[in-house]
C-alpha cells in the first residue's frame, strides 16, 4: 500500500519549500509566545526545549533539501510526526486542550496530507487525533466536549480537503506526463521518420542520375538495405515476353544481381500485383500458397509496383522474418523507391538505346565509323600493353555504284545487308565487324596475326562471290563480288592511322588487279 508520493517530478509546489515555512511559523509563534505570552516558571524550560528543538528540525530541512535531496520526502514525513509531538507537548504547557498553537496542528495537518496518499492521510490523522487527547487527557474535564469533536472533526475534513486536491492534481498530472511522453514519443518517430523519408528521396535522386543500366540493381538493393533497413529485398522486372525477371536479390545482407527467371505457379501473387498495379502487404506469409519468398524464414512481405508513364515495368520486393513487419509508412516508402527506380531503369534503358543508336549502322545493324574510330585506338592499346598481335581486314563491293544504277538502291541495300550475314558467319565473337562507309566494311580481329587474316579474308570473298543475293519478284538471284585488304600489327605499322592507311591501299591494291 503506497503511503507517501515520492515521485520528484511534479508540476505541485515543492514540499521543502512549504515545510521550511511552516518551521519558520512554529518558531516565530514560540519566540513572541515566549515573550508576550502567560504562561507559569516551571513551562519556561520544557517551552524553550521545544523550541531548541523545532529549530533542530528547520535546520535539518534546510540541510536535507539542499544537500541530501534524495532522502527529502522521508525526512518531512518524519519531521512532521516529531512536529506533531512536539505540538501536543506545546498545548499541553500552553494551556491544554484550549491552547492557542491548537492551531499550528493545521500546518502539520496540511504537509502530511499533502505529501501523503489517501490511506496515508487516514492513518497520519488518526495519529494527530490520538496525540491531541491523550497529550492533553488532564485538562479534557475543563473543556466542552463538542468544542473538542468540532475541532476533531475539522481536523480530518482540513486534511481530507487537502488530500483531495493534491490528489486530484497529480492525477491530472499523471495523465499529462503520459501525453506529453506519447507525445515525444509521436514526434520522436516523425523525426525519425521524416529523416528516413529525406534518405529515400536523397538517395533516389542520386539513383535518378545512373544511367549505366547494369549499375540500377546494385544501387536499388544498397538503398534496401542502408536506408530502409530490409532483411530481404527483390526488384522484379518485365522481360519482353511478358515474364518477370528477379534482377537483384538482397538476402540476409547478401546483394546478387544474376538473373532469376520468377516461376509463375510459385509465384502467382507477385504477376497480380504487377497486372493490377496496386502494392499489397501480406501480413502473415504462412497462410499463403501464391508466393515464394526469396528469405526462407520469411513470416511477412509486401510487394509495390514499380509504375512509369501508367506502364508496370516490375515490382519491388522487401521480406520480414517478422509477422505483420510492413505498415503504412513502410509502402510509402518503398513506393517512393519504386517510382524513383522505374523512372531510372527508364532513362537508362533511353540512354542506352541512343548510345546504340549514335553507334549502330541503322541499316545492316552492326557498327558504324564512329564506334570503330574509337575501337580501333582501344584494341591497339591492348596489343601494345600485352604484345599481341592485331589485324584488320577491309572489304569493298566491286562496281556497287553500277548495280545500284541497274536494280535500284532498294535491291543495293538487301545486298549489303545479307552481305553482313555472310560476313557475320566466317568471323569470331570477339572480333568486331564495322560499317566503313557506303559499300566498305571493316573487321576487327584481336590476337590475330597476319597470316591468320589473310586466311579469313580469302574464306569471306571466295563465300560472298558463291552466295546468292534475292533480288526482286522479277529478278533472278543476283551474284557479287568483293575486294579485300588486310593489314596486321606491328607488321604494316605501329598506330592504328598507319594500320588503317594500309589496309585501305592493299584493298585498293585487289580491287586494281
Amino acid at each position: 500500500m503506497k503511503l507517501l508520493h515520492l515521485d520528484s517530478r511534479s508540476i505541485l509546489p515543492r514540499v521543502d519549500f512549504l515545510h521550511l515555512v511552516a518551521r519558520f511559523i512554529v518558531v516565530a509563534g514560540i519566540i513572541a509566545f515566549l515573550f508576550f505570552g502567560d504562561y507559569s516558571k516551571d513551562s519556561f524550560y520544557p517551552i524553550l526545549s521545544i523550541l531548541g528543538v523545532e529549530l533542530i528540525v528547520a535546520a535539518g530541512s534546510w540541510f536535507v533539501s539542499r544537500y541530501y535531496r534524495k532522502a527529502l520526502t522521508i525526512f518531512h514525513l518524519s519531521s512532521i510526526l516529531i512536529d506533531v509531538v512536539l505540538l501536543t507537548a506545546l498545548t499541553y504547557y500552553t494551556g491544554g486542550i484550549g491552547s492557542q498553537f491548537t492551531l499550528f496542528y493545521l500546518l502539520s495537518i496540511a504537509l502530511g496530507a499533502y505529501i501523503m496518499s489517501p490511506a496515508g492521510t487516514l492513518m497520519f490523522c488518526g495519529f494527530i487525533t490520538g496525540c491531541y487527547v491523550l497529550g492533553n487527557y488532564d485538562s479534557l474535564g475543563a473543556y466542552n466536549p463538542l468544542h473538542l469533536a468540532i475541532r476533531i472533526v475539522f481536523f480530518w475534513f482540513y486534511a481530507a480537503i487537502i488530500n483531495y486536491v493534491s490528489e486530484y492534481i497529480r492525477r491530472s498530472e499523471t495523465r499529462l506526463l503520459k501525453l506529453f511522453n506519447t507525445l515525444n514519443r509521436r514526434t520522436s518517430e516523425l523525426e525519425k521518420i521524416h529523416a528516413q523519408l529525406e534518405m529515400v528521396y536523397e538517395n533516389s535522386r542520386v539513383l535518378g542520375g545512373i544511367l549505366n543500366y547494369e549499375e540500377i540493381p546494385n544501387e536499388i538493393l544498397k538503398i534496401g538495405e542502408k536506408v530502409l533497413d530490409y532483411p530481404s529485398l527483390g526488384l522484379m522486372l518485365h522481360n519482353p515476353a511478358g515474364d518477370l525477371v528477379y534482377h537483384g536479390r538482397l538476402i540476409s545482407g547478401q546483394a546478387n544481381t544474376l538473373l532469376k527467371p520468377v516461376d509463375r505457379l510459385k509465384c502467382e501473387l507477385a504477376y497480380r500485383v504487377s497486372q493490377g498495379a496496386e502494392s499489397v502487404r501480406v501480413i502473415d506469409l504462412t497462410t499463403r500458397d501464391d508466393y515464394d519468398p526469396l528469405l526462407k524464414q520469411a513470416q511477412s512481405a509486401m510487394l509495390v509496383p514499380m509504375i512509369t508513364h501508367g506502364r508496370v515495368t516490375g515490382l519491388l520486393v522487401a521480406e520480414s522474418p517478422r509477422k505483420a513487419a510492413f505498415e503504412e509508412r513502410d509502402e510509402e516508402f518503398l513506393s517512393v523507391l519504386a517510382r524513383s527506380a522505374a523512372m531510372a531503369i527508364e532513362n537508362a534503358s533511353l540512354h542506352r538505346q541512343m548510345e546504340e543508336l549514335t553507334i549502330i549502322d541503322e541499316l545492316t545493324n552492326v557498327h558504324n565509323y564512329r564506334f570503330f574510330s574509337e575501337k580501333i585506338e582501344e584494341e591497339k592499346r591492348r596489343a601494345v600493353r600485352y604484345d599481341q598481335p592485331l589485324s584488320l581486314i577491309m572489304l569493298d563491293i566491286d562496281w556497287f555504284k553500277k548495280f545500284n544504277d541497274n536494280y535500284g538502291h532498294e535491291v543495293g541495300n538487301q545486298v549489303l545487308v545479307h552481305l553482313v550475314e555472310v560476313i557475320q558467319v566466317h568471323i569470331r565473337d570477339v572480333d568486331i565487324l564495322c560499317r566503313y562507309g557506303g559499300e566498305e566494311f571493316i573487321v576487327i580481329l584481336p590476337l590475330t596475326t597476319e597470316r591468320e587474316a589473310l586466311v579469313i579474308a580469302k574464306r569471306i570473298r571466295v563465300e560472298v562471290e558463291e552466295a546468292l543475293f534475292s533480288g526482286h519478284s522479277k529478278q533472278p538471284d543476283l551474284r557479287v563480288t568483293v575486294s579485300v585488304g588486310v593489314s596486321s600489327f606491328p607488321e604494316n605499322g605501329l598506330n592504328e592511322k598507319e594500320l588503317i592507311n594500309a589496309v585501305d591501299q592493299a584493298m585498293y591494291r585487289a580491287k586494281g588487279s
